[in-house]
């Protein structure tokens, strides 16, 4: 009889228990919160191709005759789809040198004509990028140059100084490598313009470091046949 009960007991006990369902979780007493989440990275984000930068170049040019250059370059990137971009510049140089010694017909030293230069280049582009790791795109992108340059001559004695100028238009192709790790940036690569009957390769290197979500500082290093350039200044990412 006693056994009965006993088993009577349980089953009712487990009854009740299925019917009330599982017991609750323990609340926190707050003596031991879960752990916060962890900051975000905030140079976290991808490869940049929205950005707007703002440079002054330094130009030392080859040949001893030559002035240090000095100019400043305004480019611009817009992607309107993944993939694809949109790319614009405005490039301007100056500089001077001295030419070869004039001449007079009978024979005499007139003396060095002094000439001062500038240069405006504007390009106006399309380009790709793909992506071969995280950190690493390959991109390139072409388009249309439009160059000016005009060169005012001061020829020794009255009213003999003159100046020239010429445009023409030609295009442009840059081929490079971009890689982000984590606020740094860099962009290496090539840049190839055939204009106004000169061929001729500008290879670069660009590194930036971001100082908040929008905005970079960046220095940078040009090189060509005729001229090894630095260029430092700002850039917004939108």
């Amino acid at each position: 009889m006693k056994s009965t009960t006993t088993i009577l007991a349980a089953l009712a006990v487990s009854v009740t228990a299925a019917i009330a369902g599982p017991e609750p979780a323990p609340v926190s007493t707050g003596k031991n919160p879960p752990p916060p989440p962890p900051p975000a990275d905030p140079c976290a984000g991808p490869i940049s191709y929205n950005n707007i930068e703002l440079l002054y170049q330094y130009t030392d040019w080859d040949g001893n005759n030559a002035d240090a250059g000095n100019g400043g370059i305004l480019r611009f990137e817009y992607s309107p789809t993944p993939y694809f971009y949109i790319t614009g510049g405005v490039e301007y140089n100056d500089s001077g040198y001295d030419t070869d010694l004039l001449v007079n017909p009978q024979g005499v030293p007139l003396g060095i004509t002094h000439a001062d230069f500038e240069q405006w280049d504007l390009t106006l582009g399309i380009g790709g990028h793909f992506p071969i790791t995280h950190h690493i795109d390959i991109a390139a992108d072409g388009g249309v140059l439009w160059s000016q340059r005009s060169v005012d001559f001061h020829v020794p004695g009255p009213s003999n100084n003159f100046s020239e100028t010429d445009d023409d238009t030609g295009w442009y192709v840059r081929p490079q490598i971009r890689a982000k790790w984590g606020c740094f940036t860099a962009h290496l690569g090539a840049e190839y313009r055939d204009v106004r009957n000169d061929n001729s390769w500008i290879y670069f290197v660009n590194v930036y470091y971001q100082v908040n979500p929008a905005w970079d500082v960046t220095v940078g290093y040009r090189h060509t046949d005729d001229f090894d350039a630095v260029t430092g200044g700002i850039r917004w990412r939108y």
